[in-house]
C-alpha cells in the first residue's frame, strides 16, 4: 500500500520478460572479490563473448579515455586502464542490453534512462575510496535505478504517464500512480542474488537519511543521482531535491563543495555522453 492508500501496481515476479542479470557480469563481479583471478583470466571472460569485447573496445577507444594509442585487444585496454575499470566497461556494457530491451513507445525514455544511470556511475566513481573493502560506486550507480526499468519493462504506459508529470515531487507522484520504484528495484536486486549493497541502495538512494547511521556508498550514489540530474541527465521532469546536510557530512561536503561538484557534472557532460554512445 502507499502512503495514500492506493495498491501498488502488480508485478509479475515470475514473467517471462522480468529483466535478468547477464551471467558474464555476475563473473564479472565475482572476479572484484577473487584475489587469485588475474587479467588473463579477464580477459579470457571477456573474449568469450565477441559483441561484448567489440563493445568494450569501442568504449575504451572513445574520446572519454583519450588514450594515445588505438587499443586492439582486451588484454591491452586491461593492461592501460587496469582491471577494475575493464570490469565496469564490460558491466556497463552488458547492462546496456537489459535497459534498451524494451518496447518501441518507450524507448526514448529507457535511453534517458540508461544516460542517467550511467552518469550516476561515472560521477560515483570520482569519489575517493575510504578503504579496500567499500563497495564498487561506479556498479551500484549502474544498478540503483532498477525499480524504473522494471516498470518499463511491465507497466510502459504508467511511465509514459509519469514521464509527463512535472510539478509534483517523486513521493506524492509515485503513490498516486500506484509506484515504489525504490522497493522494486530493491526486490529484483535480491531476485538477481546481488550482494547487499546493492539491495540497499537500490531501496535507499533517495532516502538515505531514514538509516541511522547511513553507509558511505549510499551516500555517495545518492549525491552522484543528484548531480547526474544536476547535469542534464534527467528521464523525469520532476524537481530533483538536494542531499541533506548529514549525507554531506559523511562525504565531508559542504555547500561550497556541492556547487562545484554541480559545475564540475556539468561540464563533463560532453564526455559523459560520448561514452553512453560509445558503451551500447
Amino acid at each position: 500500500m502507499s502512503d495514500k492508500g492506493k495498491r501498488l501496481i502488480a508485478i509479475d515476479w515470475n514473467s517471462k520478460e522480468l529483466p535478468t542479470f547477464p551471467m558474464v557480469a555476475y563473473k564479472l563481479l565475482a572476479m572484484a572479490d577473487d584475489d587469485m583471478a588475474g587479467a588473463g583470466d579477464m580477459a579470457k571472460l571477456v573474449e568469450q563473448d565477441p559483441s561484448l569485447a567489440l563493445k568494450l573496445l569501442k568504449a575504451v577507444n572513445s574520446a572519454f579515455y583519450a588514450l594515445k594509442v588505438e587499443v586492439t585487444s582486451v588484454r591491452q585496454a586491461i593492461v592501460l586502464l587496469g582491471m577494475d575499470e575493464v570490469r565496469r566497461i564490460a558491466i556497463g556494457s552488458l547492462l546496456s542490453e537489459r535497459f534498451l530491451a524494451v518496447s518501441a513507445g518507450v524507448r526514448k525514455h529507457a535511453e534517458a534512462l540508461w544516460h542517467h544511470v550511467l552518469a550516476t556511475a561515472i560521477l560515483a566513481q570520482d569519489f575517493v575510496s575510504s578503504g579496500d573493502d567499500e563497495p564498487d560506486p561506479y556498479t551500484l550507480g549502474l544498478l540503483h535505478d532498477l525499480g524504473w526499468l522494471l516498470l518499463l519493462v511491465q507497466g510502459p504506459a504508467v511511465f509514459k504517464a509519469i514521464a509527463q508529470e512535472e510539478d509534483r515531487p517523486r513521493r506524492e507522484i509515485e503513490p498516486a500512480w500506484g509506484v515504489d520504484h525504490q522497493l522494486w528495484g530493491a526486490k529484483l536486486a535480491e531476485k538477481w542474488e546481488l550482494p547487499e549493497p546493492f539491495q540497499v541502495v537500490a531501496l535507499k538512494h533517495h532516502d538515505p537519511d531514514g538509516e541511522m547511521e547511513p553507509p558511505r556508498y549510499l551516500c555517495i550514489v545518492h549525491v552522484a543521482n543528484y548531480l547526474a540530474t544536476a547535469a542534464g541527465f534527467n528521464f523525469l521532469r520532476i524537481p530533483q531535491e538536494p542531499p541533506s546536510p548529514a549525507v554531506l557530512q559523511v562525504l565531508g561536503i559542504d555547500d561550497k563543495t556541492l556547487e562545484e561538484m554541480e559545475k564540475g557534472a556539468w561540464e563533463e557532460r560532453k564526455r559523459i555522453i560520448a561514452f553512453c554512445s560509445s558503451i551500447r
